[in-house]
Parts: structure tokens; C-alpha cells; sequence
């Protein structure tokens, strides 16, 4: 395997010295540079082919994050969580970071993450996985809504009238009683609270 050089941002300095020792030492590793901030000239520079940082630091870059991806500057991003259960795995997912590692993982587990990813394969808590899983089988199986049907069942779920419908969207009432009967034949639903829960409550998988 060709020597990968690894880029650490963490605030944490007891944990990310501890990282980068034990990174180290593993043999497709050349260089391991760590960071306790974003330096974007830093990373541009190098241009890691790992990106191992903190979460609270990813939520608030991922759109830089998310460009470094697409323009090649970073080829693999893990991102390093204290508490599985306040990962934020939507928001990162969509700016394609997808592995995710325990802040205080040891060696095994890193070397483990970094094997899997290197070889294209994501790295992610089990509950996580299928939190996942589940959402995307609820998207292959909800039935798809027009764009003019989602405008329509969203001003449902903000309380509005029929007729305060067809005024927001420049429609007919008779419109709007159309888009909504294809709403509930679509959901196999019976009126519009069903309609906003079941459509809502599924897309927010």
C-alpha cells in the first residue's frame, strides 16, 4: 500500500497526541500533522489522504469540508464523536462524510477504520448503520410526491386552508382539493393529519 499522509484537528490536546502516536506507528503511514483549528492553507497544502477530526469542528466546516471532497484536496474524512447519540449523522452525511469513530478509539480500531476506508468501505456505529438503512428503505418505499403535492402537504402541516393554500401558491381551491386527494391516494391516507404524519414522520428518518 502506498504511504498516506494523515491530518488530525481536535481541540483536545491530551487525545489528539495520543492519536498521533498510535497512528504512527502504522507501516502505510509517512506523516501524521495535527491541529487544534481548521487551517484551511494548512490543509490545502498538504492535502491529506485522511482527515481525522473532532465533530463539533466537522459540524461547523462542512461545507468546506464538502468542497475539499469534490475538489480532491482530502481523499478520506472520519470524524471523531464523544457521544454517538448527539452525532448529527444527516447533517454530515450530506456533505458525503460517512465513517465516523469513538473520540477515544485505540489502535485497533483505528487501524481497522482507516483499512476500511482506504479500501471504500464506510465506518459507523451499528444503531447508526441502521438508522441509515432504515431511512433509505423508507425513501425507496415512500411513494414520490410532485414537487406542487410537497408545497401543497406542507402548508397543510403549517395549519392552512384550503382556500389559504391556493392564495400562497397562486392555485385554484379546486387545485389544491385535486393535489391533495393524489396526496392521500399516494399515502394510502384518509385526511390531511394522517397525510402529514405519515409523510413527514418518514422523511425525517
Amino acid at each position: 500500500m502506498e504511504k498516506k499522509v494523515v491530518k488530525i484537528i481536535m481541540n483536545y490536546d491530551s487525545i489528539i497526541f495520543g492519536l498521533k502516536h498510535i497512528i504512527e506507528q502504522f507501516e502505510f503511514i509517512e506523516h501524521v500533522a495535527i491541529s487544534n483549528g481548521l487551517e484551511t492553507d494548512a490543509v490545502e497544502r498538504i492535502k491529506p489522504d485522511i482527515l481525522l477530526l473532532q465533530d463539533s469542528i466537522a459540524y461547523r466546516h462542512a461545507s468546506k469540508l464538502a468542497k475539499w471532497k469534490s475538489n480532491g484536496i482530502v481523499d478520506h474524512i472520519i470524524v471523531l464523536y464523544d457521544k454517538d447519540s448527539e452525532l448529527k449523522v444527516d447533517q454530515l452525511w450530506k456533505c458525503q462524510i460517512v465513517s465516523y469513530l469513538p473520540l477515544y478509539s485505540d489502535a485497533k480500531q483505528l487501524l481497522i477504520a482507516f483499512e476500511g476506508q482506504l479500501s471504500g468501505f464506510s465506518i459507523m456505529p451499528a444503531h447508526i448503520a441502521e438508522h441509515i438503512e432504515l431511512r433509505q428503505l423508507s425513501q425507496k418505499s415512500m411513494p414520490k410526491l410532485t414537487q406542487n403535492e410537497q408545497r401543497v402537504l406542507k402548508l397543510v402541516a403549517e395549519g392552512q386552508t384550503n382556500t389559504e393554500i391556493a392564495q400562497t401558491i397562486h392555485l385554484s381551491v379546486r387545485t389544491v382539493e385535486t393535489h391533495l386527494n393524489k396526496i392521500y391516494r399516494k399515502l394510502d391516507v384518509r385526511n390531511r393529519a394522517e397525510a402529514v404524519c405519515k409523510y413527514f414522520q418518514t422523511a425525517s428518518l
